[in-house]
């Protein structure tokens, strides 16, 4: 029994945290949350210093044999527009840019 209640309070904790400003800049900063064909939406807005045109790369975290993780570079993406301190919405310049890929300033 106690280790139900400690699941659901653990669940109830994590979704809670999910929506608070620490989890967005720890955890979803520059990651790649939306894509429809060749937009995307993602978590590089004003508060980072994204600007009109700046293209990022994009990388995809791969879990290899032997139990570690890598990246491998999948493409680049296009600021078109700026959302808000949080988001920013572009192009896919090159690649095979999915959600959840994560974005580097070239």
């Amino acid at each position: 029994m106690n280790r139900i209640v400690s699941i659901v309070l653990l669940t109830a904790l994590m979704s809670a945290c999910s929506s608070s400003p620490f989890y967005h800049k720890v955890f979803m900063r520059r990651q790649i949350v939306g894509v429809d064909g060749d937009q995307v939406v993602f978590c590089i807005g004003s508060d980072t210093g994204a600007s009109i045109g700046e293209e990022f790369d994009a990388y995809r975290y791969t879990y290899e044999d032997g139990g570690y993780y890598d990246t491998k570079e999948v493409g680049s993406v296009v600021v078109r527009e700026i959302v808000n301190v949080h988001f920013a919405k572009g192009v896919i310049s090159s690649g095979d840019v999915t959600k959840y890929d994560i974005l580097f300033s070239q």
